[in-house]
């Protein structure tokens, strides 16, 4: 690869300087007159045929080889346009192109609203019907984008059944999510680890509320409904951050389009099956244009409420010494060495609001305000078995491994908990013209986002019990010879832990400014864009936990156990009775007294979760971009330069003298640190346009993935309950990546397109989380540990088919379909110490995180008339969670299919009934560790429904 970046950097040099060569610009110019010539700027807004803006529209005067596309709003600015008569062409995917002569005479002309007309097939039928204008817009803007990017429109992700963002993100090509309760939530691009990809609202980065601190925002906080599109740029280019080496992912609210006014809207109910409970839909937006439209304003919300949640269970296996070390015959297993049952009820509201206020000055200076809220709370109850068969080895995978006898603990606990997350965003953009200079634009933004977790668990115990293992499938059944696991007098009480609350928040606060130059080399159009950027990130991490471990007094789960006896995975475990969180609360107020409060439990759960993290992140950059008739080449330049600060508490925890006893912190010293890091990452984009219709794009892109704040943070997360150690790595060094990019793209009459592409990635210091057992607490924890790794390279293909079937006889011409497939290779390597050979070695065997193999989409739609339907299945490959130096302790994301399945009727011009099903095959979602026979999370979620009314006036 080291081949590959010295002969793409001189070509890049090559490329960039070619455009910036109009700096020479009058010896360019074929005569004298030429030199002198006047100047002036041609604007207007392209508008379809019912007054709705179209974005991306092509607007071209062919014979000066000077174009542009049109913005969201439909507005376009051609700012140096030579005097003189010239025709000027405005086309758009599915309508008729526009063709006038204009006369330029003056240093501004404006032409005001250009009206396009659908295009028409040879039955004289409309090719774009309502349903599909809004991803025809789309498909414009990707078409005349510089950039590898796909964009999907508000109508698209309305006519699959995707409630969140994280949902509609799983339909675009090279994207795999991971799910929160049943729900699309964490993305990941192209095979990366989800801290390589960005997500940005408007333009901007948000900072996470995952509780580990990470950087990625979980998508499912947003409501689908609240955008009208999605950006995913595959390469990005020199005015955008340069921390995407998987992609950015850019959701841009609405703004008003409507000159009359006009209300939409939604109302309906759901139903899941696993739960068998019911839900609620309710949205509406109004927006309007105001002041011969120079001013408008756009309201928006959505409320949906639903009960979802799993049933699930998790194992862990510890790799153990079976028999004595002295034993000749003993030998090393992984075994059994903790295993939950826990159902989760969760009820879910998903709150989202929004607002914009823009005005234009003109066609080419306008001032725009966008506010964006939303907010996911879950209340949710989680019951839980758990069985620590400990130094009990009968595993049902290994039939010879037989240990001690009553040495199994077993508890039966709940949590309580409601977890409520937030963003809001506020961002106020400007744009105005410098003559035919150039053009000016900037932006303020500043979003928030908060996680804050509040719980109650409540933990009953018995001991010392035999215990056996059979196998069911991916299911391990358990039984007792000596014990009635119904017997709710044996469990006694073992704590009560109070989290009020854990708390995550991050600020994001940006300043911005661009200026674009245009210029002419000789007959050739060009502009030159350089800008900078700051951008202040701090990031608080907060635990107020008090653990109550002991009771003066006799407490038993028959004190406060509930009457819900339920079974799960289809009758396989019988549940039984837990504590009820109402009456273990009320036993524990009437009581407080004679509850032991557990200092150093408290102590360590709540100091070791601190930190205050803070980034400074200084950007600027310049470009060039060029039109040579039908090739066009954007090259240039970003700096980027962050500094790092971080407070931390580090606990000194002196080990228990005795096996039981509790871990007790000696100290908690408060650590300080700071880093920084800069790259200079340049970037050249190729595209040429083999017809009106197709382009073929080539791109090299230098990019980066900052470390997780928390994983540079020095101190150690101890989660006693679940004998997990995280721990921090000040020494972590930001990954580096180089990429290339060609596509082929040919956009078809109608709504459609195929495209078929191939990209490569080298990456070096990638970072991922080693994963190994270690004795603490005088026990087994297992510890996560973020270190980096040498280098990685990632392979791939993506191919895309999107076409409605209108060629097609009488109503078979309302098919479409939808198909897009992923297929990508990687290998990874790094180096570890081995303690049993005291040597480095080098493991080289590795996929990269995240990466699954195969992933695709296929769709079937019909479109006729006022009736609407669509089946969508969605696949992602068997993907690599973590992995460690031992190949033992690599875990796995089992491939998943999902089914949906939706329609909708029209019954009037300004009513529409819809009804959706989701996941109608159940299917699970699957982890485990090494092997496939070694399932360590499975969880299900059951079909549901979402049924309802849409409206519009």
């Amino acid at each position: 690869m080291l081949t590959i970046r010295k002969t793409i950097v001189p070509i890049w040099f090559l490329c960039f300087g070619f455009v910036l060569s109009w700096g020479n610009e009058p010896v360019k110019i074929s005569s004298r007159h030429e030199a002198f010539q006047s100047f002036g700027a041609v604007s207007g807004r392209v508008l379809g045929e019912a007054g709705e803006p179209l974005p991306g529209a092509s607007v071209v005067i062919r014979q000066l080889v000077i174009g542009t596309s049109s913005s969201l709003e439909g507005l376009f600015n051609l700012p140096r346009v030579p005097y003189g008569s010239h025709e000027i062409e405005v086309s758009y995917i599915g309508f008729e192109p526009y063709r006038t002569t204009i006369e330029v005479n003056s240093s501004s002309l404006s032409l005001g609203d250009i009206v396009l007309q659908p295009s028409v097939n040879t039955l004289g039928e409309v090719i774009v019907t309502g349903s599909l204008e809004g991803q025809q817009r789309a498909f414009n803007q990707q078409k005349n984008a510089d950039n590898i990017k796909t964009i999907v429109s508000a109508d698209l992700i309305g006519r699959f059944p995707d409630i969140n963002v994280g949902e509609a993100m799983q339909r675009v090509s090279g994207v795999t999510i991971e799910r929160d309760n049943g729900e699309g939530s964490i993305v990941k691009i192209r095979g990366t680890p989800q801290n390589f990809t960005t997500v940005s609202i408007n333009g901007e980065q948000i900072p996470t509320t995952d509780e580990g601190g990470g950087r990625t925002e979980g998508l499912a906080l947003i409501s689908a409904d609240q955008l009208a599109s999605m950006e995913v740029s595959k390469a990005i280019t020199p005015e955008m951050d340069g921390d995407a080496v998987g992609g950015a992912i850019n959701l841009i609210t609405p703004t008003a389009a409507s000159a009359k006014g006009r209300i939409k809207g939604s109302i309906g109910g759901g139903y899941n099956d696993l739960f068998q409970r019911g839900s609620q839909i309710v949205r509406l937006k109004y927006d309007r244009r105001f002041a011969d439209n120079k001013f408008g304003i756009l309201f928006g919300g959505s409320y949906y409420n639903t009960v979802n949640g799993e049933e699930r269970f998790e194992a862990t296996y510890r790799n153990r010494r079976i028999g004595s070390e002295d034993d000749p015959n003993s030998f090393r297993a992984n075994v059994i060495d903790d295993y939950r049952l826990r159902p989760l009820l969760n009820e879910r509201t998903r709150i989202g609001v929004n607002a914009t206020f823009d005005y234009r000055f003109n066609d080419n200076s306008q001032v725009i305000f966008k506010a964006i809220y939303n907010k996911l709370e879950d209340e949710s109850l989680r019951r839980r078995i758990r069985f620590r068969p400990r130094n009990n080895y009968n595993d049902p995978l290994n039939p010879d491994i037989a240990g001690p006898d009553n040495d199994v603990r077993v508890r039966r606990d709940i949590n309580d908990r409601v977890i409520d997350r937030e963003n809001i965003t506020i961002t106020f953009d400007g744009k105005h013209p410098l003559g035919t200079f150039g053009q000016l634009d900037y932006g303020i933004n500043y979003t928030r986002s908060e996680r804050v977790l509040r719980s109650d668990r409540f933990v009953f115990r018995e001991r010392d019990l035999t215990l056996q293992l059979t196998r069911d499938g991916d299911f391990t059944l358990f039984s007792s010879p000596d014990f009635d696991f119904e017997d709710y007098a044996a469990y006694d009480f073992n704590s009560f832990q109070q989290d009020k609350p854990i708390l995550n928040r991050g600020d994001n606060t940006v300043a911005k400014i661009n200026l674009t130059v245009p210029f002419n080399l000789g007959k050739n159009a060009g502009e030159f864009k350089t800008g900078g950027k700051y951008r202040d990130l701090d990031n608080i991490r907060r635990r107020n936990t008090i653990e109550y471990n002991e009771f003066n007094g006799p407490y038993n789960l028959t004190q406060v156990f509930d009457n819900n006896e339920s079974s799960i995975f289809d009758g396989r475990y019988q549940m039984g009775r837990f504590p009820d969180p109402q009456r273990a609360m009320q036993h524990f107020v009437d009581n407080q007294a004679a509850y032991q409060i557990d200092e150093n439990a408290s102590r360590i759960n709540s100091e070791s979760f601190f930190f205050d993290a803070g980034e400074d992140v200084y950007a600027a950059y310049f470009q060039g971009k060029l039109q040579f008739n039908k090739f066009r080449v954007l090259a240039g330049v970003r700096y980027e330069k962050t500094d790092v600060n971080y407070d931390a508490l580090r606990l000194e925890i002196e080990p228990p003298a005795q096996d039981g006893a509790p871990a007790v912190p000696i100290s908690s010293e408060p650590v300080s640190g700071s880093n920084s890091y800069d790259f200079f990452l340049p970037m050249v984009h190729l595209r040429y346009e083999l017809n009106d219709r197709t382009n073929l794009r080539f791109a090299y892109t230098q990019s980066y993935a900052r470390p997780e704040l928390q994983d540079l943070v020095p101190s150690q997360n101890i989660n006693f309950a679940d004998q997990l150690l995280t721990t921090g790595n000040p020494e972590l060094l930001p990954a580096s990546a180089d990429n290339l990019d060609l596509l082929f793209e040919s956009y078809l009459k109608g709504a459609g397109v195929i495209s078929g592409g191939v990209f490569y990635k080298r990456i070096e210091n990638f970072i991922f989380d080693q994963i190994s057992n270690v004795d603490f607490n005088n026990d087994v924890f297992l510890q996560t540990e973020p270190i980096n790794g040498d280098e990685a390279e990632l392979l791939g293909v993506e191919l895309n088919f999107t076409k409605k079937l209108d060629f097609l006889p009488g109503f078979l011409s309302g098919l479409g379909v939808f198909l897009n497939y992923t297929w990508v290779d990687s290998n990874s390597s790094f180096e570890f110490f081995d303690e049993d050979t005291e040597e480095t070695l080098v493991r080289d065997d590795v996929s990269f995180v995240g990466q699954a193999d195969n992933t695709w989409n296929a769709a079937l739609s019909y479109d006729l008339g006022g009736f609407s339907a669509r089946a969508s299945l969605n696949y992602n490959g068997r993907s690599l969670l973590s992995f460690s130096d031992d190949p033992e302790q690599d875990f796995f994301l089992e491939e998943r299919y999902q089914l949906d399945v939706n329609a909708s009727q029209k019954i009037s011009d300004n009513l529409t009934v819809f009804v959706e099903f989701v996941n109608l095959t159940n299917e699970p979602n699957l982890e485990f560790q090494s092997v496939r026979s070694q399932v360590t999370n499975y969880e299900i979620y059951d079909w549901s429904a979402r049924f309802g009314l849409n409206f519009k006036f």
